[in-house]
């Protein structure tokens, strides 16, 4: 006689443990990135900050960015020496070329001077450059220098050819850019680091109010941006750049407000890291299609990306 096979125990299901979904990292568009090899192309400017004269390369910035959900940047030229500005141009052809996650460029010029036409037709030519800066707040640049004839026509220039122009002013200039804005009503124009406000201090009336005027011009969109910079030393909190930020998006709302990290100057008074973590807590705020806008949405608008 065989044994008696006992029966099988019946098969229990799968006890399934809910998981609290994690909520996603907003991505970011970084409109605001820097890299230079000062062996190859000089900035004279570099010579007086030791801790950024060296090679800040591409494949460091992405090092940095893309753990902080950084994945897309935007090249900004790095005042070379005038004499450079070609081999510049150069230099941020390869690197859209050769890294995917720089999407495109605003490169230099210097409008108002003679050969500006020349070197307009000649970026054109590049798509993937979407406008031109030059630094204009170091104090040997005047607020009158912004309405020269020669500087507006160049830049009505830059509007027909579907180039924007970033502002890289002091608050002082603030009243004269809304002049200029005024002077080219088919150019659009960004705003770099907010005006540059002394961060450190309390909230300039005047610079408030220059803002204002400025953010009238629907032509402007505005770039929050450099606040570590604008700051007296590494001893700042989210909060300490909370009414400058909040500033910038009650004047133009976050449809025309972008953020740029402005790698590598920001590890003067800080860390790419730290400035990342100061936005998303300022951010963290507002709904998230706002933070979607501020974040990336208004940034693929402005440098156009597909």
């Amino acid at each position: 006689m065989s044994e008696e096979i006992p029966p099988i125990p019946p098969v229990e299901p799968d006890v399934i443990i809910p998981i609290d979904p994690i909520d996603p990292i907003d991505p970011m568009i970084d409109t605001h990135v820097h890299v230079w090899d000062p062996a190859k192309i000089p900035r004279s400017w570099l010579t007086g900050m030791p801790s950024l004269n060296r090679r800040c390369s591409i494949e460091e910035y992405e090092a940095q960015a893309t753990p902080l959900g950084i994945d897309q940047g935007i090249y900004v030229e790095t005042a070379v020496d005038e004499p450079f500005l070609g081999a510049e141009l150069d230099g941020v052809v390869a690197l859209l070329d050769g890294h995917p996650m720089i999407k495109a460029a605003v490169v230099g010029g210097r409008p108002g001077r003679p050969g500006f036409g020349a070197w307009l037709r000649r970026i054109v030519e590049e798509p993937r450059v979407k406008g031109v800066r030059c630094v204009l707040h170091p104090e040997t640049e005047t607020a009158a220098a912004l309405l020269e004839p020669e500087f507006i026509a160049d830049l009505r220039g830059m509007g027909e050819r579907g180039l924007h122009f970033e502002l890289c002013i002091r608050p002082d200039q603030l009243s004269a850019a809304a002049e200029l804005l005024a002077a080219c009503p088919h150019t659009n124009f960004v705003l770099d680091h907010l005006g540059r406000p002394r961060t450190a201090q309390e909230l300039d009336r005047d610079w408030l109010e220059g803002l204002k005027r400025i953010s009238a011009f629907d032509s402007v969109d505005v770039k929050i941006s450099a606040l570590i910079e604008c700051c007296e030393g590494s001893a700042w909190t989210a909060a300490t750049f909370e009414p400058f930020m909040r500033a910038a998006l009650d004047e133009f709302g976050p449809s025309r407000t972008i953020w740029g990290g402005n790698w590598p100057v920001c590890s003067i008074n800080g860390s790419l890291a730290r400035w990342v973590e100061a936005t998303r807590t300022f951010l963290a705020a507002y709904p998230p299609r706002d933070r979607s806008e501020v974040l990336s949405g208004t940034a693929s608008r402005v440098y156009r990306l597909s």
